[in-house]
């Protein structure tokens, strides 16, 4: 006679352990988030007189960032420019001279970064003025660059999921061999 308890406890955790390792364990997944980087605009040089935009397209909420580098035409020296990030429909209002907001907005000098998220997909205008500064008799060269983060999610199995099957199976194993190996006492003995 065997223990039986203790023989179908032990017989349950190693079926369990061996599920664990041979075919449950790619249906235990965690959710894994990359971050990545992706270059929109990695380095555009021009010339601003007056005002200068640049359009570039961007995906539905994202960080979007990049770095402004400002001088003077003429002489190489650090200058000053404003600097507005529109979507689509806020720059229509701008260009007509209407109540806009913006994505991100500097008044600066020289070199700066810039960040900000974008709402929706689309084309979001990049505007440098030159009329608003102190030193509007130069124009000014700018050295531009885009880019945003991009969050991917993916499902991938469970690294952890064969340890337990493992600890599983042979805690199943020592528990059955206890469970077949030992008598049962005998009360009336």
């Amino acid at each position: 006679m065997v223990l039986l308890k203790t023989t179908l406890a032990g017989a349950c955790l190693l079926v369990v352990g061996i599920l664990l390792l041979t075919t449950l364990g790619q249906y235990v997944t965690v959710e894994v988030r990359q971050v990545q980087q992706r270059d929109v605009e990695p380095h555009a040089e021009f010339l601003v007189g007056d005002v200068a935009d640049r359009n570039y397209t961007l995906p539905a909420n994202v960080a979007a960032s990049g770095s402004v580098d400002v001088t003077q035409a003429p002489t190489n020296t650090s200058g000053d420019i404003m600097f507005w990030v529109f979507d689509a429909d806020n720059y229509q209002k701008w260009n007509s001279g209407q109540q806009s907001d913006f994505m991100f907005s500097a008044e600066k000098q020289g070199q700066f970064n810039f960040t900000f998220t974008t709402g929706n997909a689309g084309v979001y205008h990049f505007v440098f003025d030159n009329r608003a500064v102190q030193d509007v008799l130069f124009k000014k060269y700018i050295v531009l660059s885009v880019g945003y983060s991009e969050v991917t999610i993916s499902h991938v199995p469970d690294p952890r999921v064969p340890y337990i099957g493992w600890a599983l199976a042979v805690v199943g194993g020592i528990v059955l061999v206890i469970g077949l190996a030992k008598k049962p006492p005998i009360p009336w003995a």
